[in-house]
């Protein structure tokens, strides 16, 4: 298994200084961060010691830094890989990869998507009656209406998040088949 190119995220002794202009083509950087905190790790899931010691490790394919990836959380379930792709940090990650027990605590994932979906349905359905008592007083009190509306207010509000958040894991698996789309050449070449 490739375990990847460790690198400082600026180096004012290399040129060029910064990551992004390391990373190119077909190229991949995998970020540590602790799931919990997201605070940035080494490679070991140590915290660095300022922020000047962060490091990210370089992937000639998104195959082996998402293989990397998948051993590193297996190793230590509290850690959360992205992967990023030339373009840095100016897209979200293509890839996020955490332990399969950390799923229903990531806000993007299946479980918080139920969830989201779920309280939006509650919230319309409560709204159902707040309009009924608000009818019924035939307009001596605004409240019952104004809750009814606010309910709904919410409840799209949850339904717009879930859609982004499809929205983003949509583009992020368009994002890896291009990506992989870009690689193939270059795996006919290495043979």
């Amino acid at each position: 298994m490739d375990d990847g190119v460790e690198i400082r995220l600026y180096d004012p002794k290399r040129e060029p200084s910064d990551w992004t202009g390391i990373i190119s083509g077909t190229r991949c950087a995998v970020f540590l961060s602790d799931i919990a905190t997201s605070e940035p790790l080494s490679r070991e899931g140590k915290p660095f010691r300022t922020a000047a010691d962060a490091t990210c490790l370089l992937f000639e394919s998104v195959d082996a830094a998402q293989q990397f990836s998948a051993a590193k959380v297996q190793e230590q379930a509290s850690i959360r890989c992205e992967v990023f792709d030339s373009r840095g940090r100016e897209q979200p990650p293509m890839l996020v990869v955490i332990h399969p027990s950390r799923e229903g605590l990531d806000a993007p994932g299946p479980a918080w998507s139920r969830r989201r979906k779920w309280i939006a349905v509650l919230l319309m359905v409560g709204a159902i009656p707040l309009f009924w008592i608000g009818w019924r007083s035939k307009g001596a009190t605004i409240l019952p209406v104004f809750l009814a509306l606010s309910t709904i207010i919410v409840a799209l509000r949850f339904l717009h998040w879930d859609f982004g958040l499809e929205q983003v894991r949509r583009e992020r698996e368009k994002r890896m088949e291009a990506h992989r789309q870009r690689e193939q050449p270059h795996s006919g070449n290495r043979r």
